[in-house]
């Protein structure tokens, strides 16, 4: 009887291992698997469990080992090879089942249109408190800007111009961009946690992860795109591109829990390895939200949600990880 086969991303195997067991390797070439293993084992090959424990079935008389069966050690889940996303800590993402998953534009749009139907109420309530709460602390920080930076006129009037030009507008701005992508970060937890296949309900939308390097990403991204700007005709195109980049950076560091250098370095891997499909995912993205915008703002609780599970569904396909399949 031949071994049932692993699926990409099982931990040990096709079947649960007992804990008091040690864990099952591949059988050693040229051996049979009843027999002892001395000290060494052979390359890559597991001691066999203990009198007692669930040893695999025998194979018949004149059975030969067929390339591929047996039990091999199995990588991490599904997560890129080196040179893109470092491994983060266990728990991120899903197990893959079958063959890898591979990213489709229209697949992916219909998947997040199926993910926003079924969670719609989390989704759109979350989105309101967030876009609240970002009113709020704005209010707040212009506020505290105007009473710092603010001028009076001579007929007693008091403005208030915020410009990056200079220190306190810079400032300003900086802090505005920090908030903002923390909130990002918040709203990506709950989407990720939906392509995670975990039941997400409101509260789910305000746990950012890695708040840290969020703030670092967001530094980051605003001062590129800072010195960026005095670059005539070019600069505000590069910027775009320093945007685009710093999305997939962002969901990195959220996902995967790495820090915001390596969220860059990961981005580029993904624009290196599959860049049409990126910048694709990206456009369609961004037209969702300027339509759900000309709508009075009001499609924006349906664009916006929608937009950026597009985006989850393209980051973690392309990036090698995995999402649940769509809700009946």
């Amino acid at each position: 009887m031949t071994q049932p086969p692993n699926y990409p991303g099982d931990d040990q195997g096709g079947y649960p291992q007992n804990p008091q067991d040690p864990q099952q390797g591949g059988y050693q070439q040229g051996g049979h698997p009843e027999q002892p293993q001395q000290p060494g084992y052979g390359q890559g090959g597991y001691p066999p469990p203990p009198p007692g424990g669930f040893p695999p079935p025998q194979p018949g008389p004149g059975y030969q080992p067929q390339p591929g069966q047996g039990y091999q050690p199995q990588p991490g889940q599904g997560f890129p090879p080196p040179g893109e996303y470092p491994q983060g800590p266990a728990g991120y993402g899903i197990p893959q089942y079958g063959v890898p998953q591979r990213f489709n534009l229209g697949d992916a749009v219909s998947w997040a249109w199926n993910k926003y139907t079924k969670n719609a109420a989390s989704l759109i309530f979350s989105l309101l408190a967030l876009a609240l709460l970002l009113g709020v602390i704005s209010t707040v920080l212009f506020l505290v800007y105007g009473a710092l930076f603010g001028t009076s006129d001579d007929d007693g009037s008091y403005s208030v111009y915020v410009s990056t030009g200079t220190v306190g507008g810079a400032l300003f701005t900086l802090v505005l961009g920090i908030v903002g992508y923390i909130a990002y970060a918040a709203y990506f937890s709950g989407l990720l946690d939906i392509a995670d296949g975990k039941p997400v309900g409101f509260g789910s939308f305000f746990k950012p992860r890695n708040v840290g390097q969020v703030a670092v990403v967001a530094v980051i991204t605003a001062a590129v795109i800072a010195l960026l700007s005095f670059i005539p005709y070019v600069g505000g195109i590069l910027g775009i591109v320093v945007s685009f980049i710093a999305v997939f950076a962002l969901l990195g560091v959220v996902d995967r829990g790495v820090s915001a250098i390596d969220g860059f370095k990961g981005a580029f891997g993904l624009v290196q390895k599959d860049p049409g499909n990126l910048i694709l995912a990206y456009v369609i993205a961004g037209l969702m939200m300027i339509a759900g915008g000309i709508l009075c703002g009001v499609g924006l609780l349906v664009a916006a949600p929608v937009a950026g599970l597009l985006l989850v569904n393209a980051y973690r396909l392309i990036s090698g990880g995995t999402v649940v399949p769509p809700t009946p």
